[in-house]
């Protein structure tokens, strides 16, 4: 009877909830402009080095398989206006990202937010570095990854093997020129050798890009262009939130938005309201977002008695648009 009592509070209380669940529109990035690039290409030099780096990490498939990595253009302009990057582990559970804009004298700017599930709730990261090895970036991250095969011996049939491993991680590499032209390149999931393809070219861009991701903790409060970074990169993720192997990073997505959510993370949250079936991930992570809903909005929906359930649909239904 209690349980129910507290259930129809919830309800009759909804209506009223609107304007403290206004929501705010999601950044927008600027339009792109018009015009086509010049083909620009990494030196031969970088290329072979690229090469050479994948194909020491490739793992064959097929008896006598061998990487084959091509380059083209990478459809930008001459230069990198923007550099954003995600990364993440599933052991621990950790989640970094990081903007990096082009000054003036050719130096980038960095800001960056890192949260692990042993950590919380999150650390602000970042500086100014010289810019890193873009020709590397760029090349490594439109580089194209695929195995040849050996004909097989007269008479025989080539073997077939897949290999797989518990590494757990998640990649995001992104750039923008300065006519807003985007390359992006993600993977989620197990390093294994039926998405080398995927991985093992943004892996190496990564490892370009390390003079951003090593950055030091800045020790500096908490500011609007902090938050504006974390509400991008959620915005971004929230469509991957279900995907195969992406349940961790939804969780620490989630769980930073606690801390650093806004008004434009609301949509993004309330996603999570609904769990259909029993999913540990889902329920701990619909905990989570109630929670970052009450400190956005100011408006507390937790009731005694009330399960999570019934808070998220009270939720849903006071902040529709």
């Amino acid at each position: 009877m209690r349980r129910a009592l507290a259930f129809l509070v919830l309800l009759a209380s909804s209506a009223s909830a609107d304007s403290r669940c206004a929501i705010e529109a999601a950044p927008v990035s600027p339009a792109r402009k018009a015009g086509k690039p010049t083909c620009h290409r990494a030196p031969a030099a970088i290329e072979k080095t690229i090469r050479d780096a994948i194909t020491k990490e490739f793992d064959p498939t097929h008896d006598g398989g061998k990487a084959s990595v091509t380059f083209g253009c990478d459809g930008l302009g001459k230069t990198i206006r923007e550099i954003v990057i995600e990364t993440g582990s599933g052991h621990g559970g950790s989640l970094g990202m990081w903007r990096a804009t082009r000054a003036a004298d050719g130096a980038y700017d960095v800001r960056g937010i890192t949260n692990s599930r042993d950590e919380p709730p999150f650390t602000l990261v970042g500086g100014s570095t010289a810019a890193p090895d873009l020709e590397t970036v760029r090349a490594a991250v439109t580089a194209k990854v695929k195995e040849v095969w050996p004909p097989p011996p007269k008479g025989m049939i080539g073997g077939m093997r897949f290999g797989s491993s518990s590494n757990d991680f998640h990649v995001l590499v992104r750039l923008t020129d300065t006519d807003g032209r985007v390359v992006e390149r993600r993977f989620t999931g197990y390093a294994g050798s039926g998405d080398q393809d995927t991985y093992l070219g943004i892996n190496v861009a990564l490892e370009a890009l390390s003079p951003i991701t090593i950055l030091p903790a800045t020790g500096a409060a908490l500011t609007d262009a902090d938050r504006a970074l974390f509400a991008e990169r959620f915005a971004a993720a929230v469509p991957h939130f279900d995907d195969e192997f992406s349940w961790w990073v939804m969780e620490r997505f989630v769980d930073l938005a606690r801390f650093v959510g806004d008004r434009t993370t609301i949509p993004g949250l309330l996603t999570r309201m609904t769990v259909t079936k029993p999913d540990r991930s889902k329920v701990d992570a619909r905990t989570a977002a109630i929670d970052a809903l009450a400190k956005i909005t100011g408006w507390d929906a937790r009731v005694p008695k009330a399960s999570d359930e019934e808070v998220g649909k009270r939720y849903l239904a006071g902040c529709k648009r």
